[in-house]
């Protein structure tokens, strides 16, 4: 494959989230046809099935699901860099950007955004999602101004405001051995394995310690790099996966099972800036907006 079409990756998406080529034509206002053609050269393309008819009903296969995880944010990436050109092009204020965790860039940080916004209503502000390294690597290069997630290592280049501590939790589906407990003891992956996370990220490596800790080892593991694919894995393999709480909160009413640990574990919730970075108005605003966005959430229940 040459490269990647940009249009067919975007009615793939659209079929995916839709469950249906008829919606998704819909959607895109295109015939039900050509989103039909679309998607078959686009299998032809990457060399394999994305989605299978079963009774009637479009189901993603894995491939599919891993795709449209790994392709997330790619989109909401080319509208900024639409915007901020336009931006230049207009030559209007400088926007504040912001990079999230995946889940928290539905949990948590619109009601951030939105106190924000009604701070600041002429502000600019421009949102993403991406993994932690992806972060980092955003601050460094000046693309992003902020970034939010899971408490960085100590490292002398970073500013890190904490907005508080996120709990963690065992995400299981309904028909999993231990989802009628009313706690999960991590012992029990001994038996039933689970959905793991990258050991690179805050994360992975808070619960991969503790796993040592306890002497624990899954009896088989699967590993993804972000919290919504973890839970599609954990949904469709039958197994366990840990997330914390607050990325959870998008789960409510989802069927999911979501279980407190035995023994608490938590990550700390941090906004992260640039140290040589200048102090900005938006940016005391918006860690006050996310500490009041953070104590509304923790207030929700997880299951419900």
């Amino acid at each position: 494959m040459d490269g990647l079409n940009l249009h067919r990756l975007q009615v793939f998406r659209t079929v995916f989230e839709t469950d249906s080529v008829s919606a998704a034509a819909r959607a895109m206002r295109l015939s039900q046809p050509t989103v039909s053609r679309h998607l078959q050269i686009f299998e032809d393309e990457l060399g394999f099935v994305l989605f299978r008819n079963v009774s009637g009903r479009l189901e993603p296969t894995w491939e599919a699901q891993r795709l449209y995880a790994e392709s997330g944010g790619l989109f909401e990436r080319l509208g900024q860099v639409e915007y901020s050109v336009e931006s230049i092009r207009r030559g209007t204020q400088e926007a504040l950007r912001i990079m999230a965790t995946a889940a928290l860039a539905y949990a948590v940080v619109p009601d951030a955004v939105g106190r924000l916004h009604r701070q600041f209503p002429e502000l600019d502000i421009v949102v993403d999602s991406g993994r932690q390294n992806n972060q980092l690597q955003a601050l460094r290069e000046g693309s992003i101004d902020l970034a939010i997630g899971g408490a960085a290592a100590n490292r002398p280049e970073l500013r890190q405001w904490i907005i508080g501590d996120m709990p963690l939790v065992a995400v299981l589906p309904p028909d999993h051995p231990r989802a009628g407990e009313e706690a999960f003891d991590l012992a029990w992956l001994m038996e039933a394995g689970c959905v793991t996370h990258n050991v690179d990220a805050p994360l992975g490596r808070k619960l991969e310690a503790e796993l040592i800790r306890r002497g624990i080892e899954p009896s088989r593991r699967l590993t993804a790099l972000s919290i919504p694919f973890a839970v599609g894995l954990a949904r469709g393999a039958g197994l366990c996966t840990v997330a914390d709480s607050l990325s959870v909160l998008t789960l409510r009413g989802s069927g999911m099972r979501i279980l407190p640990l035995t023994t608490p574990l938590s990550l700390e919730l941090a906004v992260i800036q640039l140290a040589n970075r200048p102090e900005r108005s938006p940016v005391t605003g918006f860690i006050a907006a996310m500490r009041a966005a953070y104590a509304a959430a923790a207030d929700l229940p997880l299951n419900g």
